[in-house]
């Protein structure tokens, strides 16, 4: 099977990183559960464009360098690449390519056919494509994430996608092409 993974919040923890990094350079004590949608600025307060700068800022700290991988994610997608071929397919902005694909091959090596950007509200590659569009280019069968607008996008009669739960993703009554699942270990018996 082709299955395609996204890396914040399924592969990497980027949120505790973010949260750490914030409350630090901030002075605030938010925690994950005041994260309830993907718009920051909900969350921890300002504009759009000053949460833009915020991230910008992120990743440009140790914060953002020593991202821990997922709880069970190593090992799921060890076991996973034995049967399955694995594509990354993340919406995370052009600046951070290269330490993505850094961080996948110190976290991940040797694991993924290949990983795909799509766009995202950051990007300023006009030529990018969905996550949609390269699912379908890549004829993915299953995809990993945990970004409902991205799992409803994505859905299609002969593509299901795994929904891992989160605090932001908690809409009820889901199509049946999305399965909610609380880890990886309940991705693998998924499967």
């Amino acid at each position: 099977m082709r299955i395609g993974i996204d890396v914040d919040e399924v592969l990497a923890g980027l949120l505790p990183a973010i949260i750490s990094y914030h409350n630090e350079t901030h002075d605030t004590s938010l925690t994950r559960e005041d994260f309830k949608t993907f718009n920051f600025w909900e969350s921890w307060g300002g504009t759009q464009e000053e949460s833009e700068q915020k991230v910008c800022d992120f990743f440009k700290s140790p914060h953002f360098k020593n991202i821990r991988p997922i709880e069970g994610s190593q090992d799921a997608v060890n076991i996973l690449k034995e049967d399955h071929e694995l594509f990354v397919i993340t919406s995370r902005q052009d600046e951070i390519v290269q330490a993505t694909i850094e961080w996948l091959n110190v976290h991940f090596p040797k694991t993924f056919s290949k990983i795909y950007f799509a766009g995202h509200y950051f990007s300023s590659n006009e030529n990018s494509k969905t996550k949609k569009q390269i699912c379908d280019f890549l004829k993915i069968e299953l995809l990993i994430e945990d970004n409902i607008n991205y799992a409803l996008e994505c859905k299609t009669s002969k593509r299901k996608i795994l929904l891992l739960n989160q605090p932001w993703n908690q809409e009820q009554g889901l199509p049946k092409e999305i399965k909610r699942v609380h880890s990886w270990e309940e991705i693998i018996d998924s499967i």
